[in-house]
């Protein structure tokens, strides 16, 4: 009997287990099906994008250049003294308040002493250096050691030649070989095939191609009555148009200096010059580059030496500004004579006759603050020192306050294929602002007025190009009558447009629709309706598999 009981039990399981699995895979094909037809629909429905137009208008078109960062102390005065000078006390800690003349530290004075004389044996025996090199000048004229053909003149009368040189990287730039250069993108060329190359004044020249492949290629004119940096227009045999570029010398020279200022400048752009000949002329070099050098080395010695003479004359070492103390040298070392020596925390190396320095402490004034932010090369180019931003502190919740660009780092960082420029913003600190705090700076590009604007999504670009439709097949469904056109201002809304297009003209173009499915009517992890109110059914008080168990209610 408990046998036939036994098997009854297990025929009675079984039936379970199977109908569990039959409504479980209905369950399943059902939200596979809907799924499927939502994902049919969306997709057919891509396929229809829907066609927008407008009209080219004239309005005002703003911008603005994004960063963030987090804010440091401007103007932190470092407190420095010899190697040589022993510490005895440093009687603040970081984050006290500190007036003019209130003390800091307190020093051996007897050290003090020592270090003063051998400031002064050092300025003795750079005196002797700098009388050896007063003799020494630089030339007071600057020429070409080859011949070639004047392309660009950076340089002008009166202007600095280290500044020149730090803004442009030259003073003047030589054609070498008689040739510039433009580069295009366009697969119809081959070398040595002849072509023609129109500048921005309508004047052409006969072009011959030195390399090509099946993307660009590169055009060789000669060099004479040509204009470095222009823009031209390509055009084949056909007079068809091919491509436009910048204009570069195809062999150039930097015409370099290091010092002085300009008196005269003796040539002329597009002036062909023999080599030798004289191009500039300076002023202001009558001593050399290593007799200055030693000039900054002693004016570095004798801010030293009266550095000492103060703090002797104070007997103590003195809070030179007012402000917060915002960091403090730690003892971790003795002297031989059993007093606390600071003389190896900050321990540096400097230029000026070999002084070792100690840094003691640093006072924060409290006045100025500065945020760096990384701006990408698209926007580097429209940034300048002096420009207007606004400057948000996270933790200060919706308070801002007003900077100013004061320098932009040219020097580029790359990370993942995106390039960007480090550019600093300095303000003035207001309370609660603390150095290490995150902020948000937004840079004001100056806008343009009147200016000819289409929506962003309008504009297509490619590598090579920027272009607009000015029809709309809506039978076919397809957009026509491609322009090309020059972009200025962008603000992601909409884009100037300073060629191609005038005002009235229409462009025409597809929806901008976010990608991605919507599986909407699933959310919270429901089930279709029709399912008891979109719950699981209910199997006897048994619930869906969960770790590997099986449904309640089939217990031994």
């Amino acid at each position: 009997m408990e046998k036939r009981v036994s098997r009854q039990t297990r025929k009675k399981r079984t039936i379970r287990v199977v109908l569990i699995v039959v409504i479980v895979l209905a369950i399943l094909a059902a939200v596979i099906g809907v799924l499927r037809k939502r994902v049919t629909s969306q997709v057919n429905a891509g396929g229809k994008e829907e066609v927008l137009s407008a009209d080219v208008s004239r309005g005002s078109i703003r911008t603005t250049v994004s960063g963030s960062g987090n804010l440091t102390d401007e103007d932190v005065d470092e407190i420095n003294l010899p190697g040589s000078v022993e510490i005895d006390e440093i009687v603040v800690e970081a984050g006290d308040t500190v007036n003019v003349g209130d003390l800091m530290a307190t020093v051996n004075m007897s050290t003090v002493l020592s270090a003063m004389a051998d400031i002064q044996t050092q300025l003795n025996e750079l005196d002797d250096e700098i009388g050896e090199a007063s003799g020494d000048e630089l030339e007071d004229t600057i020429s070409a050691t080859l011949a070639g053909r004047v392309m660009k003149i950076y340089a002008e009368e009166g202007d600095d030649v280290s500044t020149v040189m730090y803004e442009n990287k030259a003073l003047a730039l030589l054609s070498l070989d008689g040739y510039m250069a433009v580069k295009i993108e366009t697969d119809s060329l081959a070398i040595d095939d002849t072509v023609t190359v129109t500048d921005s004044d309508g004047t052409t020249f006969e072009g011959n191609v030195e390399t090509a492949d099946n993307s660009s290629a590169v055009i060789l004119i000669p060099d004479e009555n040509a204009v470095y940096g222009d823009t031209v227009t390509v055009t084949d045999s056909a007079g068809n148009e091919i491509g436009s570029g910048e204009l570069y010398i195809h062999e150039m020279m930097k015409i370099t200096g290091i010092a002085g200022t300009i008196k005269g400048v003796n040539v002329s752009e597009n002036q062909k010059i023999s080599a030798d000949k004289t191009l500039f002329t300076l002023t202001d070099v009558s001593f050399s580059a290593n007799y200055n050098s030693l000039l900054e080395e002693r004016t570095e010695l004798e801010e030293k030496l009266q550095q000492l003479i103060t703090i002797y004359q104070d007997g103590a070492v003195l809070a030179p500004i007012a402000g917060t103390i915002s960091s403090v040298g730690s003892d971790d070392s003795s002297s031989a004579s059993g007093q606390t020596s600071y003389g190896s925390f900050g321990t540096t190396q400097t230029t000026a006759a070999t002084v070792e320095e100690q840094t003691l402490l640093s006072v924060c004034p409290g006045i100025k603050m500065t945020v760096s932010i990384s701006v990408d090369e698209t926007d580097i180019l429209s940034l300048e020192v002096g420009q207007t931003a606004t400057i948000s502190v996270d933790a200060l919740g919706d308070e801002t306050v007003e900077g100013t660009v004061t320098e932009i780092d040219t020097t580029a960082t790359s990370s993942g294929g995106v390039t960007v420029y480090t550019v600093n913003v300095s303000f003035d600190k207001t309370e609660n602002m603390l150095s290490g705090m995150s902020a948000s700076v937004a840079i004001a590009i100056e806008g343009v007025e009147d200016a000819l604007l289409i929506p962003s999504d309008a504009l297509t670009q490619t590598s090579a190009t920027s272009y607009v439709y000015t029809s709309y097949d809506e039978e076919n469904g397809e957009l026509g009558g491609m322009v090309e056109v020059t972009v200025g201002m962008n603000n992601g809304e909409y884009v100037e447009i300073t060629e191609g297009l005038s005002e009235g003209d229409t462009v025409y173009y597809f929806e901008n629709k976010e990608s991605g499915f919507d599986f909407g009517g699933f959310g919270g992890g429901e089930m279709p309706s029709g399912f008891g109110g979109g719950e699981m059914p209910d199997f006897g008080g048994g619930q869906m598999p969960g770790g590997g168990g099986m449904p309640g209610g089939f217990g031994n």
